[in-house]
């Protein structure tokens, strides 16, 4: 039996559901969590959603119910499924919710994985791990799927594929957005939302970041350090700016793209984009992060310039063999 056969029969047995994903979701996280509780939901099998912050207010259109954590707050889950999230670390506060279910389940793409849970389910050919929950409603619920389903699913294909423009996108990718087109969801009016709305103050922020890109190795890597107080100044958040580890990518001649802010606890957060020359998620490995080849990401305590001078070595000695 797959993987994704026996999470079914895992989840048709649950008498309740926790869905977690990943610190700072994205997405394809917040898509693929909320199909997921709309699939369980419409089988008759109680669902919860549970977060580590508010949902961010770019992606309430999805919101269906979900609770945030608290200390003395314990979900009443026998089974757990944790969604896009690449290691059991990734979840956080939450983990240790995820960790006391009696059944545990994990359904992502990410290539560095580092495998959990009693039942886990990875394919890293995968665009966006909604591709996967996709796979998961059909075996589930059948041709046709309810609303949300279809409106999460969506949301995570388009915004872990750059509405579709990276290299990570497949044939499949596109006959899943194309079935979910077929069965009524208005990709018109997701992509209007996700895209074409913009706040001025967003505006006037991507303008004073472009004026900190910095560029090493002849052109060809570029760092941009967006931290918490100059966000502050223009009265918006990261989630405000998810693309922004790609704005950098645009400059001609850049190959790799790094992002650099602070971190939830202490450190700093490197993000990392880049043109499918070198593999990222080798290189995040050697700070201890990972992700996929053309993005990933890592923490690190030390000094911020000490990792970016590591970083371009490393980088440049890459790039020198392609």
């Amino acid at each position: 039996m797959s993987e994704l056969k026996q999470i079914k029969e895992k989840l048709l047995d649950a008498k309740h559901v926790a869905i977690y994903t990943h610190i700072n979701p994205d997405g394809d996280a917040l898509g693929s969590a909320f199909a997921s509780k709309a699939v369980l939901e419409a089988l008759g099998i109680p669902a919860t959603v549970w977060l580590e912050q508010p949902l961010p207010e770019k992606y309430e259109y999805l919101n269906s119910g979900y609770s945030v954590w608290e200390e003395d707050k314990e979900p009443d889950a026998d089974t757990a499924l944790a969604v896009d999230c690449g290691a059991e670390g990734r979840l956080g506060k939450l983990a240790s919710f995820y960790m006391s279910a009696k059944t545990k389940l994990c359904i992502d793409h990410h290539l560095s994985n580092h495998p959990f849970g009693d039942v886990y389910y990875c394919r890293p050919e995968a665009a966006a791990t909604a591709e996967l929950i996709y796979g998961l409603a059909k075996e589930m619920l059948g041709e046709e799927f309810p609303m949300a389903v279809k409106i999460g699913i969506y949301t995570g294909l388009s915004t872990d594929t750059g509405h579709f423009k990276y290299s990570n996108v497949t044939e499949h990718t596109f006959l899943v957005a194309a079935d979910l087109i077929r069965q009524g969801m208005d990709a018109r009016a997701i992509t209007r939302h996700l895209y074409d709305t913009v706040k001025l103050e967003k505006l006037r922020f991507m303008g004073a970041a472009a004026e900190r890109v910095e560029r090493y190795a002849d052109g060809k890597l570029a760092v941009l350090c967006a931290f918490d107080a100059f966000l502050e100044e223009y009265g918006i958040v990261h989630e405000d700016v998810e693309e922004l580890p790609n704005m950098p990518m645009g400059l001609d001649g850049v190959l790799v793209a790094v992002l650099v802010k602070d971190h939830v606890e202490k450190g700093y957060k490197y993000s990392l984009r880049g043109r499918e020359l070198i593999d990222l998620s080798e290189l995040a490995t050697h700070f201890g992060g990972g992700g996929h080849k053309n993005a990933a990401a890592f923490v690190s305590e030390l000094p911020m310039e000490e990792v970016i001078k590591t970083l371009i070595k490393l980088i440049e000695e890459r790039l020198h063999y392609v």
